[in-house]
């Protein structure tokens, strides 16, 4: 049986009663009070005694108020440690100055006054997003702590019942049947244990997963690049000979090769995800941020050491003239060179769509040797020459009161204040529709709906 998940819980702090009760109205009629409940508090000072009390998920709080400002209530919280999203709003009047200073005293997001209904959901939407990902990634390393803790008893057992074996061996002699009978449950133990570490592997794979996920959520200039990427990789490691174990580590690499694009503020992250397709030996050092900051993220998940190395000598060149470490040729580990190798590529395809992979793969030879190595381009020419040039599937365009199940969607849909409902190459079924048309009623699908026709 499972059980619903509680309501995120949402905090508005402003002096202005009208706006509350917009704010509420908004929030209440796009999310439902099952979804989102929503707090109220008239000054800084009201909204501190009841955010210690309920511990909300998601602060909206006017900058200007009487008493105790916006900027305060934004450091207090980050001071009491709370996990709440802090979004601060005022006025058009010095609008960059308080962007600047909010983003200064750790707010997640700005909003101007007066506030716009798709703003405001756009905002609310996306922070709750993020919250039930932070939490799914949460309990995710949670229950994998809770394994790593059982395998460790594991091992104890282990150790205890390898202790008792020796006693056993010099109390009993040669005593061949109770021998027997004590391998017997060594070997038990020794299933038990690999039974722990296939689950280990399973629980590896669902953190991968999730990261992927959150990854291809922030993939909005170039969505399904890292899963074409590791498609690519896995190709090339096999035509190399690497072992099960590196091909593993390769793929897994590719997938979350672009992690620490997403910790990145929103302007420094889309011109490192567009940057990565024009990248030469002489692209400036902030251009190349990104690979340290997957690499530090990724350690801090158990068994993900050498993935985070691979990532982290992604912008090394085979010359020597790569960050950070300015490794060269053989040196640079072979998962980065492959990664680095189908990335661009890859990148260079998203930008010229039109282009042939053998005109892109002309490009870059002009490279090889500085910056890729040779033969990882002579295995990629064989893996963009094995997929060929494909052709997008025809499309047609509908109402979304026309959309029917089994169809797949050949473009985003967006609602009129700008939310992303729905992502190029979701394949529809009843349970989406139903939502759709619900959420169409609330705020309206914008322009023209595109699915690819059935073959």
């Amino acid at each position: 049986m499972t059980m619903n998940k509680p309501p995120k819980r949402f905090l508005s702090i402003d002096d202005d009663r009208t706006l509350q009760m917009i704010v509420k109205q908004i929030l209440t009629k796009s999310f439902g009070s099952e979804t989102l409940e929503v707090f109220q508090a008239a000054t800084g000072e009201e909204g501190l005694k009841i955010m210690r009390e309920i511990k909300p998920d998601i602060i909206l709080c006017d900058i200007h108020m009487p008493g105790m400002d916006g900027f305060e209530v934004c450091e207090r919280v980050r001071e009491l440690k709370l996990r709440s999203a802090v979004i601060l709003m005022s006025a058009y009047d010095a609008e960059q100055d308080n962007a600047i200073k909010a983003s200064d005293t750790g707010a997640d997001a700005y909003l101007s006054k007066p506030l716009k209904k798709g703003e405001l959901l756009f905002v609310v939407n996306f922070v709750m997003r993020v919250a039930h990902l932070n939490d799914a990634v949460f309990e995710k390393n949670k229950q994998l702590e809770a394994s790593l803790g059982q395998l460790k008893q594991f091992h104890q057992k282990l150790a205890s019942l390898n202790e008792e074996l020796r006693n056993d061996k010099r109390r009993l002699g040669a005593s061949l049947k109770e021998m027997t009978d004590l391998n017997q449950q060594l070997e038990n133990k020794n299933q038990q244990i690999s039974s722990m570490v296939e689950e280990l592997a399973d629980r590896f794979d669902s953190t991968e997963g999730l990261l992927a996920t959150i990854i291809e959520l922030h993939q909005t200039e170039h969505r399904g690049h890292s899963e074409r990427v590791a498609e690519a990789s896995i190709y090339i490691s096999e035509k190399m000979g690497l072992t099960d174990y590196q091909t593993r580590n390769v793929k897994s690499a590719a997938r979350l090769h672009e992690l620490g694009i997403v910790a990145l503020p929103t302007q420094e992250k889309r011109q490192e995800a567009l940057s990565e397709g024009e990248r030469n030996e002489s692209k400036s050092k902030a251009a190349t941020n990104h690979p340290l900051v997957g690499e530090m993220l990724l350690k801090e998940f158990p068994g993900f050491e050498l993935i985070a190395e691979i990532i982290r000598h992604l912008h090394e060149n085979v010359d020597g003239t790569g960050s950070p470490d300015g490794m060269y040729g053989d040196r640079i580990p072979v998962g980065s060179r492959i990664v680095c190798a189908a990335s661009y590529f890859d990148h260079m395809r998203m930008a010229s769509p039109d282009k042939p992979g053998a005109e892109i793969l002309a490009k870059m030879d002009e490279k090889t040797g500085i910056i890729f190595d040779e033969s990882i381009m002579r295995v990629l020419g064989e893996f963009v020459e094995g997929k060929g040039d494909v052709k997008e599937a025809p499309t047609m365009e509908c109402s979304v009161f026309a959309l029917a199940e089994g169809m797949e969607l050949a473009s985003d849909i967006l609602s009129e204040s700008g939310i992303n409902l729905l992502r190029k190459g979701t394949v529809l079924d009843q349970e989406t529709l139903d939502k759709i048309l619900k959420f169409h009623n609330v705020d309206p699908i914008s322009g023209v709906i595109k699915v690819k026709q059935p073959s």
